[in-house]
């Protein structure tokens, strides 16, 4: 027998799954996952803390398997969380593309005496400036109908191509013919 499962008691064993029965740890995790955007993962993080029992993910996918009601109420679950991601995204982009203001937390170094110092946390304020990339995104987004975005180009009938002659030209070659007199000159007076 194993360390591990010697450390188990039965009792405690029991008592977790006597107090929450699964229609408790599936509706716990369905939710969870509204509130996490879709993340099942998250979900059933969320969902074990509310309870004080482990919902794992193999139970999850095994209810989905064998449940259909759970699995309806999953995916209501998931369009809901959807909306929510999609409509906090949409502000944030909105936010940036008007530029913003943020807190962060920064370590400082504040000197107590000659030879000591102190490490504090201090809550700054900063500005973000409009960002182009954000707007970029929101129109493309919410405002196809006005010609932003992508737009797509058909092309119908054939290409036909012709051959050209490309011909280089040297931009000093009259010097050179003017250079090559020059010297021809130079040598026939000698």
């Amino acid at each position: 027998m194993s360390k591990d499962k010697k450390n188990i008691s039965p009792q405690r064993k029991s008592k977790a799954t006597e107090h929450y029965t699964t229609p408790d740890k599936q509706k716990a995790f369905v939710e969870a996952l509204v509130h996490t955007g879709g993340n099942r993962q998250l979900a059933c993080e969320r969902a074990s803390q509310q309870l004080g029992v482990k919902v794992s993910r193999s139970s999850v996918y095994h209810w989905l398997k064998n449940n259909q009601s759970f699995a309806k109420k999953v995916a209501e679950a998931n369009q809901i969380g959807d909306s929510i991601t999609v409509d906090l995204a949409q502000s944030t982009l909105v936010q940036r593309t008007q530029g913003m203001y943020y807190k962060e937390q920064v370590v400082v170094k504040v000197k107590v005496d000659k030879y000591k110092e102190r490490v504090e946390v201090k809550e700054v304020k900063k500005y973000l400036p409009p960002d182009y990339h954000a707007a970029k995104i929101l129109l493309s987004a919410k405002a196809q109908h006005l010609g932003y975005g992508t737009q797509k180009v058909e092309h119908s009938g054939e290409i036909t191509t012709k051959n050209v002659q490309v011909v280089i030209a040297n931009p000093y070659e009259n010097e050179i013919d003017d250079n090559e007199n020059k010297e021809g000159a130079a040598t026939d007076d000698e």
